[in-house]
């Protein structure tokens, strides 16, 4: 896509609407706009990544693979959302699939730069890691309550005392 980010667009985002001018400034030169069309997968499970990315339209479904070798639908993603957390996190793989359900467009960021000015300003750091802490949160329990109606959940804790 050729479309420019400016901080006035990144203001609009959910994720950084706490931030300054002076901080979306930082960012736009590491953000770029990617769309994917419906179907396309956006990473994969285990797959090292540069980038975190801020869902501005569309949906996006995550999948974990089972001990079945199949994939299982966590948690579906959508506009405003972020998407591929780990890179800030640190250098581990992603821990889902990204499959867009739809036509998608996101913002691309660069982690380090996202990393570095989280460290230089920890105003704008601690927002942002409150955002992504409240979007793990939210995967979490996702991937509970899929496991909670997995087939067999009955079975496997019938007589299982806490």
């Amino acid at each position: 896509m050729t479309d420019s980010v400016t901080p006035a667009f990144l203001k609009t985002l959910a994720f950084f609407a706490p931030a300054t001018d002076e901080e979306l400034q930082l960012l736009v030169p590491a953000a770029q706009v990617e769309q994917y069309p419906a179907g396309a997968t956006i990473f994969r499970e285990g797959d090292h990544l540069s980038h975190v990315f801020i869902v501005t339209a569309g949906t996006v479904a995550l999948e974990v693979t089972g001990h079945d070798h199949n994939a299982h639908r966590v948690q579906t993603v959508s506009t405003g959302e972020l998407l591929g957390w780990s890179p800030v996190l640190g250098p581990g793989p992603m821990t889902a699939t990204a499959h867009a359900a739809t036509l998608v467009r996101v913002v691309a960021l660069d982690a380090g730069v996202l990393v570095n000015l989280c460290t230089a300003d920890p105003r704008f750091g601690y927002h942002f890691m409150r955002r992504t802490a409240a979007a793990l949160a939210a995967r979490l329990s996702a991937t509970r309550l899929h496991l909670l109606d997995a087939p067999g959940h009955a079975a496997r804790h019938a007589g299982a005392r806490w």
